[in-house]
């Protein structure tokens, strides 16, 4: 009996010391991602408010039957996915943060300049937020 005893409790230490361990490491994670998204939040907004702004620009562009807009839809959906590899980079403070960023700034600039030479509202909103990602991509 004294040796089941012995046993459990020997497990209920190795249990909770487990679980403190477990504990203090989530809390380094917690506070590292922390630290990575202050960091690149900014950047990280900007490059999701564009990656928007190009799916809506590139779905009404798309309808468009005009073939100038064929130019616009491949650029914002070459943003869209340049937007997205350098938000997962910045997201989990990859060792790409630097190139993923230069890339979405070209993409970005890109696109807005395709973008500028339209008048519609969705065009000129789309060229605006990726000026502003590709700035602070390029900030990086």
């Amino acid at each position: 009996m004294k040796k089941v005893i012995l046993v459990l409790a020997a497990i209920g230490v190795i249990t909770m010391a487990a679980t403190t361990k477990m504990s203090s490491l989530n809390d380094k994670v917690i506070v590292t991602n922390k630290i990575t998204n202050e960091k690149y939040k900014a950047c990280i907004e900007a490059c999701e408010e564009a990656s928007e702004a190009c799916k809506k620009c590139e779905s009404k562009c798309s309808k468009d039957k005009d073939a100038k807009m064929a130019v616009c839809t491949q650029l914002c959906k070459d943003c869209v996915i340049a937007c997205k590899a350098a938000t997962k980079a910045m997201s989990t403070n990859s060792a790409n943060v630097k190139s993923e960023c230069a890339e979405c700034a070209k993409a970005c600039e890109k696109c807005a300049t395709e973008c500028d030479k339209f008048t519609t509202d969705h065009c000129k909103k789309c060229a605006t937020d990726c000026r502003k990602a590709a700035k602070l991509c390029n900030e990086m």
